[in-house]
């Protein structure tokens, strides 16, 4: 993601690090977000980390995308492609971003011995209209399938294509904030 980031945005400086080491200067941010990524960090560590870097009451915002309903048309035979190829021992349901830790709530408890305040929440719905490429892209933004050779991916990328043949579809998400700010 980082090397896609620097294609994109070549003007923007772009650091190597984790949640656990930011190459920042102390008190040097107003915010830190995360978006579907949080659930993956050392949460203590990280969360000690992020309260380094961050000025007096900065925010801390997280976010994840939920499905909330069924794709229309119907993708369920471009996910059974998916689930097939998928690599066993997965720690996340590999068609969808909602990673099991994420649902279990656990990533909620390092919270409570914090810097920060305690974490409010909303939920917003986030409906979707996506033409075959944006679907195909979704698809190909999830972990393990950047993990296959390239020929696999490439591979798989065109099976998912050829079931796909619709021109538009109806995606329905529940996209989850949370956020808190540093302790006075």
């Amino acid at each position: 993601m980082r090397a896609l980031l620097a294609g994109f945005c070549p003007e923007v400086e772009v650091l190597a690090s984790s949640a656990e080491a930011i190459p920042l200067a102390d008190t040097s941010v107003d915010a830190v977000f995360a978006a579907e990524a949080f659930q993956w960090f050392d949460h203590e560590r990280s969360l000690a980390e992020i309260a380094r870097v961050l000025r007096p009451r900065g925010a801390l915002v997280l976010m994840w995308n939920l499905p909330a309903g069924p794709t229309v048309p119907s993708i369920a035979v471009a996910e059974q492609l998916l689930l097939d190829h998928a690599p066993a021992g997965l720690q996340y349901d590999p068609i969808d971003l909602n990673a099991t830790p994420y649902a279990s709530g656990a990533w909620r408890r390092p919270f409570g011995s914090s810097a920060f305040q305690p974490l409010q929440e909303t939920r917003i719905p986030n409906r979707q209209r996506i033409d075959r490429d944006g679907l195909i892209a979704f698809f190909e933004s999830m972990g393990w399938l950047g993990n296959l050779s390239e020929s696999e991916r490439l591979s798989l990328l065109r099976q998912l294509r050829s079931l796909l043949d619709a021109p538009e579809y109806d995606r329905s998400w529940e996209t989850q904030v949370h956020w808190t700010h540093l302790a006075a």
